[in-house]
């Protein structure tokens, strides 16, 4: 199996997971799993892997669109907990495993650095340590309401600003 056909059936079967875990069941495991995952840690960074990417997207994007870097870094990390409720629900039950301490510090990081809470030259464990805080209060966080049109609005700006 060549590393494309590898890459595709992980894909399918990460898929297969978070549709079972949106419906509520624990980690699923099986041979199949295992062959493409190895075991459990390789399945749960997999998972965070996807919660990241989907949170750090959603942070770039709520950056470039609005001027409230707290806010816009609440909300994104709440859009994602709320379009990936399994996988958060998962990373949460399995949140002492020592497989996902360096991508769950990673993550807090990338969320504290976004949300001006620390620098990039700050060390990554004092930084996670910010953004994990920052996590256990986003829900908290007032994110003012959007008018009718802003998103059309920011993009013409910055379309306009790129193109001059």
């Amino acid at each position: 199996m060549n590393a494309w056909e590898i890459h595709h059936r992980r894909t399918a079967a990460l898929r297969d997971v978070v549709t079972e875990l949106d419906a509520g069941a624990d980690l699923p495991w099986s041979d199949a799993l295992a062959a493409l995952f190895g075991d459990r840690a390789g399945l749960l960074v997999a998972l965070h892997d996807s919660f990241a990417r989907r949170v750090t997207g959603r942070i770039e994007l709520a950056l470039e669109l609005h001027d409230l870097p707290g806010a816009s870094v609440a909300e994104a990390w709440q859009a994602v907990v709320t379009e990936l409720p399994g996988i958060h629900r998962i990373l949460r039950a399995y949140a002492d495993e020592p497989a996902l301490a360096r991508p769950d510090a990673n993550l807090h990081r990338t969320v504290a650095v976004a949300a001006g809470l620390a620098s990039l030259g700050a060390p990554v464990g004092i930084a996670a340590d910010a953004g994990r805080a920052f996590v256990a209060n986003a829900a908290h966080i007032d994110v003012p309401a959007r008018r009718d049109g802003w998103l059309r609005e920011r993009l013409s700006f910055r379309l306009m600003k790129a193109s001059a």
